[in-house]
């Protein structure tokens, strides 16, 4: 029998086709390496509307189209991008992460191929390392994009793979910098991106409440990212824990908030041990010093000594103000101008 509503039964089935398909569009950020190793490394940028379904998105930059779907999920994606300058055509094909950014690799029919990954601009901005880790969108250790207490994007270094990574750097005390540091507010605003060779004498003076963890290293020979310098670590901190750890780091405000040793937060020297927690972060030996007024002013940094008497911590105080970077961690060994310090929390 001939159907006699053929108009409505073409409208409900477009109505379920549709209503299969997702909605893709928005503004996104296309970033893209030349290096096809399954790392984004010295990426470039590009900025993308998309408009479109699942089943078929399209895109416009300069002088550039872009075309593709997704798999009905959303999990799993394939594109090209035509330059209509050059004539290339870039293959690009990947999948979704925890975190709603996609990534994979590409290829071009020149010959050329590195990785990709595709973030919305709209999506929630990480505000710690270890957010960008739990999310699974890290690439490894490196510099990542970050947003500050005013929600306005910061560069920083983030250690991806050390002590169960998602550390994100927020001190630095270069070999270069004499003498022990007052105040914390004297250090500089623009944040450290480099753990191996830090110039910047800096520290974070943000919200400490989006940490809960800390790591300190000092003594670390120029250019090995402190493999062999000394490390304390704590966990489970309050943001007051946080905020005393990073007072250390001015001998004038460690005095204000930790007149007695007893009083500063305690670490551990081994991060998969416990039993290496020390009380106060310092050696036992100098719990049962008679403090004066003028001892915590020799030392800047939150660990003392852990390893025994041998001038170990961050940088000196007002006893040493010519001694340039970190201390050497060696007994009666002042700073020389060959170490420095680094802070990380998560």
């Amino acid at each position: 029998m001939k159907n006699p509503w053929p108009l409505l039964s073409f409208a409900v089935i477009s109505s379920s086709v549709f209503a299969q398909q997702a909605q893709f569009d928005g503004t996104y950020k296309l970033k893209m390496d030349s290096e096809h190793n399954g790392v984004l490394s010295n990426e470039v940028t590009s900025e993308y509307a998309f408009q479109g379904f699942n089943t078929h998105f399209i895109a416009t930059s300069v002088e550039k189209i872009l075309s593709g779907a997704t798999s009905a999920n959303g999990t799993s994606i394939r594109f090209e991008i035509s330059d209509l300058v050059s004539g290339q055509n870039q293959y690009f094909s990947g999948h979704k992460g925890p975190s709603g950014s996609y990534q994979g690799s590409w290829h071009s029919n020149d010959g050329t191929s590195g990785d990709w990954g595709l973030v919305n601009n709209q999506q929630q901005a990480f505000t710690t390392c270890k957010q960008i880790l739990d999310a699974g969108a890290s690439t490894g250790d490196g510099i990542y994009e970050i947003v500050d207490d005013n929600n306005e994007p910061m560069s920083v270094y983030c250690d991806m793979t050390s002590h169960g990574g998602g550390w994100t750097l927020v001190g630095s005390y270069p070999s270069t910098a004499a003498g022990g540091v007052r105040r914390i507010t004297e250090y500089g605003q623009l944040p450290e991106t480099n753990p191996t060779n830090p110039t910047k004498l800096w520290l974070y003076q943000g919200d400490l409440s989006r940490f809960s963890d800390a790591k300190e290293q000092v003594a670390c020979p120029v250019g090995a990212y402190c493999d062999n310098g000394k490390t304390a670590f704590a966990d489970n901190l309050t943001t007051h824990e946080l905020g005393l750890v990073r007072y250390s780091w001015g001998y004038l405000d460690r005095v204000d908030h930790m007149p007695e040793l007893i009083k500063i937060p305690a670490c551990r020297t081994d991060y998969n041990d416990a039993s290496t927690l020390k009380t106060a972060c310092v050696n036992p030996a100098y719990l049962q010093w008679d403090d004066t007024v003028y001892r915590p002013t020799y030392q800047v940094g939150w660990q003392i000594d852990l390893y025994g008497t041998t001038h170990c911590w961050v940088a000196r105080g007002e006893y040493k103000q010519t001694g340039k970077g970190s201390t050497r961690c060696i007994t009666n060994a002042e700073p020389n101008g060959s170490t420095f310090a680094l802070l990380w929390m998560r």
